[in-house]
């Protein structure tokens, strides 16, 4: 099978007109595709639903096959690339304890199988997605074939309910050995021990040449994992896409368990998702980081996202995103973005990475309401362990951070980094709060300046005293002990246009946009929002002169 890229139009995938636009430049007629129809009525679905039977040609919506196992078989067996498996709306399949592999290598990304749902023709209009349900401990969808690893791809899951109450050890979606070109949208997957594992894979099989024993170009999209017990996502993916997505109460209540936890691979975006309640423990607290990443990763984007917990409800093992060496063997992660999130009363440790190499950590909104105090920045979260890599070139500039007590920005290994216009507030008064900790050398830092911290007792800098005595040191000549003017403890917006954190950024070194994505003005303000003036000229009415 040849592996190609997936073609996007916007935001969606190649509609059928660019197919055959495509083909009809190539001077290749596109090959006629089947759409293949299932639909059960198992208690739980619908109360119109009219079953098919697996007798049936399946190529009609009003003569459906009826099994789940009926459409795999077909899947494994006779799909052709362009096909498409629906399941109907307002359907309740019982997988039962049946075999769950889908594996074909008919399918291409650019005319890749999709299984879906479909309106029947009984159909009411308050019918659900089709409810795929598994009564015992095994998988929804297993896309690995056994032995060596075979490439395989081009698949569209798309518009399915799937349900494994009480599972520990069945996963959702099963990639394993070298699948490709798969995009998984407006998918539900509640109980399941793992929602979606992107796993690795066996030696490569001899008789595939495009076999390289890697997840490739992924997209998950519009999904809702919830109740795991153990995460919601799992592994790592070259090209990978997690965004628009909806984590709730996934693990077991260790700090090994979590709402997305990526192990390795290069181009890796997780945007605009919320993680909720991550691993709760006995009296549901969280107790395990919501978006962890280990191992070796390139190009990694972690931007607009919200991960919160309740006040009262985490615990200090609760952090919100970690980049972090945490293995045995050499980890090491480059060219890592952090910007645009709001983490929001997590444990003791908000955003941190460690091993990082050419890194930045920008435009983040930090909240902590919580009875303990947290480190909302920190570098090392966990320390290098021989063979990791020792972070350098780090950057943390504009973020809004609002806490209780603790250290507003720490970063204590590596070197080259830089620490401008941030804006910080101790929301408590604690005499044990640090608006830095920066115990390196000074050759370790390129610039520490023009950040604003408020709070009333405590010290500017860990080990050195306030901002005078960090200032004699020869840094933050900018910078100002002030309160920052957030309009209130959780939304750190500045409160007006006189605000300490307006036009106090770097004039050079500030993020050139804010958290909403404005051109910041000159000079920028600190922390992650800039004050916008509308031009009231532009809202008057236009005067036409005869």
């Amino acid at each position: 099978m040849k592996r190609l890229p997936f073609i996007f139009m916007g935001m969606g995938l190649v509609t059928a007109v660019t197919l055959l636009a495509l083909f009809s430049h190539t001077g290749t007629a596109a090959p006629a595709a089947t759409t293949y129809y299932v639909c059960d009525c198992q208690p739980g679905a619908d109360g119109d639903c009219v079953a098919g039977s697996d007798a049936n040609t399946g190529t009609s919506p009003s003569a459906p096959w009826q099994t789940y196992d009926k459409a795999r078989t077909v899947f494994n067996s006779t799909i052709q690339a362009g096909d498409e498996i629906r399941f109907c709306d307002g359907g309740f399949f019982d997988l039962g304890g049946g075999n769950a592999m889908w594996f074909t290598q008919a399918c291409t990304a650019v005319q890749p199988c999709t299984v879906a749902n479909y309106t029947p023709p009984w159909a009411s209009g308050n019918e659900g997605l089709p409810i795929l349900s598994r009564p015992i401990d095994d998988h929804a969808f297993d896309l690995s074939n056994p032995g060596d690893a075979l490439s395989s791809g081009g698949f569209i899951f798309q518009n399915l309910d799937l349900r494994c109450p009480g599972c520990t050890g069945a996963w959702g979606f099963l990639l394993y050995n070298d699948v490709n070109d798969l995009v998984i949208d407006n998918v539900r997957m509640d109980g399941f021990g793992i929602g979606i594992h992107l796993a690795g894979a066996n030696p490569c099989s001899s008789s595939d040449p495009l076999c390289d024993g890697q997840n490739d170009h992924i997209t998950i999209s519009n999904v809702r994992i919830t109740n795991g017990d153990h995460m919601g996502i799992l592994g790592g993916a070259n090209d990978l896409l997690i965004e628009n997505s909806y984590f709730e109460n996934n693990g077991g209540g260790t700090v090994f368990d979590h709402n997305i936890y990526v192990s390795s691979g290069t181009g890796i975006t997780i945007r605009n998702n919320e993680l909720y309640r991550s691993s709760l423990d006995g009296s549901g607290s969280c107790n395990g980081t919501s978006l962890v990443g280990h191992g070796v990763m390139t190009d990694l984007l972690i931007e607009g996202n919200v991960v919160r917990e309740d006040v009262g409800k985490a615990t200090q093992a609760c952090w919100g995103i970690a980049i972090t060496p945490a293995y045995g063997s050499a980890e090491v992660f480059t060219n890592v973005t952090i910007r645009g999130n709001r983490v929001e009363n997590v444990g003791n440790m908000a955003i941190g990475t460690g091993s990082c190499l050419n890194c930045t950590i920008e435009n983040n909104v930090i909240v902590n309401q919580q009875a303990f105090g947290v480190t909302a920045v920190s570098v090392p979260a966990q320390s290098p362990q021989a063979g990791d890599a020792i972070s350098s070139n780090l950057v943390v500039r504009n973020n809004s951070i609002a806490v209780t007590t603790g250290i507003a920005i720490e970063v204590s290994s590596g070197s080259g980094h830089t620490i401008v216009s941030n804006a910080i507030q101790a929301t408590a008064s604690d005499s044990n709060w640090n608006c830095l900790h920066m115990p390196l050398a000074a050759s370790s830092y390129n610039a520490i300046d023009y950040n604003v911290c408020g709070f009333d007792t405590g010290k500017w800098a860990l080990d050195v005293g306030d901002l005078a005595a960090w200032q004699s040191q020869g840094w933050g000549a900018n910078s100002q002990a002030a309160d920052p003017g957030f309009a209130s403890s959780s939304n750190l917006r500045p409160s007006t246009e006189t605000a300490v954190l307006i036009k106090s950024g770097h004039p050079t070194l500030s993020s050139p946009t804010d958290f909403d994505g404005n051109v910041r003005a000159a000079p920028p303000a600190a922390g992650a929002y800039e004050w916008l003036v509308l031009d009231m000229a532009a809202w008057l009415p236009l005067v036409v002169t005869p």
